[in-house]
């Protein structure tokens, strides 16, 4: 007797359960606004490394005054300010970006999440270090830029500088993993995992091509995001209308 109670017990809780589990969360709605999120960074990181670029050389002989006449322009002030605020946006969005494509990687998820966290901070730090001197400048007046604090500026710059060297070396242990996952499996494109495999490999030259990685790296988020919302699409396509049925009941 005590034996049917709890056949039924089960039973019925299984049939509890069965409307909610046949309405599992679609693909769809998983992926789609991920892509767009990393297609967007992607532009974002591009577009901020670009006007980011524009700042002085702080090598050379002449890097003082290359610095004082560089930012006494209250144009290059601005564009400092719009490449912090792009590589910001740039930033968050690529979190959001992020999760989906830790889904992709399967049981290498965590070198993904790990190296794609490491990429978000530095890059962070490297927007706010090499642009917050030209926002102070242009945000205070009391703040003014001279002989003596253009040697802040070189020192704020070589910091956001060591920052990118440091972000793209978490970007190569993310595009690596996703590289192992292309070659393992159907989940990530080949194309894709290549692309990411030879812009991880440039960025372990740290110091003679954060320069240029950061745009790479761009490119190959833009072309990962262009991924996911392609199979978001074709997934929406293959799982076709809800039936009337199940609209019903929800």
């Amino acid at each position: 007797m005590l034996h049917g109670t709890r056949e039924a017990a089960i039973m019925a809780s299984q049939s509890a359960q069965t409307p909610y589990a046949s309405h599992p969360e679609p693909a769809p709605h998983r992926d789609l606004w991920p892509g767009i999120a990393g297609l967007v960074a992607g532009v974002l990181l591009i577009v901020g490394h670009i006007l980011w670029l524009n700042t002085p050389d702080t090598d050379g002989r002449g890097a003082l005054g290359e610095v004082v006449s560089f930012y006494r322009k209250d144009s290059n002030q601005a564009l400092a300010e719009t490449s912090a605020l792009l590589l910001l946006a740039a930033g968050l969005l690529f979190m959001f970006f992020l999760v989906a494509l830790s889904r992709l990687a399967g049981n290498r998820s965590h070198l993904v999440l790990v190296g794609g966290t490491v990429f978000t901070a530095f890059l962070l730090l490297a927007a706010i270090a090499g642009n917050v001197f030209a926002i102070t400048l242009n945000t205070s007046d009391v703040f003014r830029v001279g002989p003596q604090t253009a040697l802040i500026a070189i020192l704020l710059l070589d910091v956001a500088y060591a920052a990118e060297i440091a972000a793209m070396a978490g970007a190569a242990v993310l595009l690596f993993a996703v590289w192992r996952v292309a070659r393992e499996s159907r989940a990530v494109p080949g194309w894709l995992g290549w692309f990411g495999f030879v812009v991880a490999v440039l960025s372990l030259a740290g110091p003679f091509s954060a320069w240029a990685t950061p745009l790479l790296l761009g490119l190959w988020i833009v072309a990962a995001g262009v991924v996911l919302i392609l199979n978001a699409r074709v997934a929406q396509r293959d799982e076709g209308p809800e039936p009337a049925t199940a609209r019903g009941t929800a």
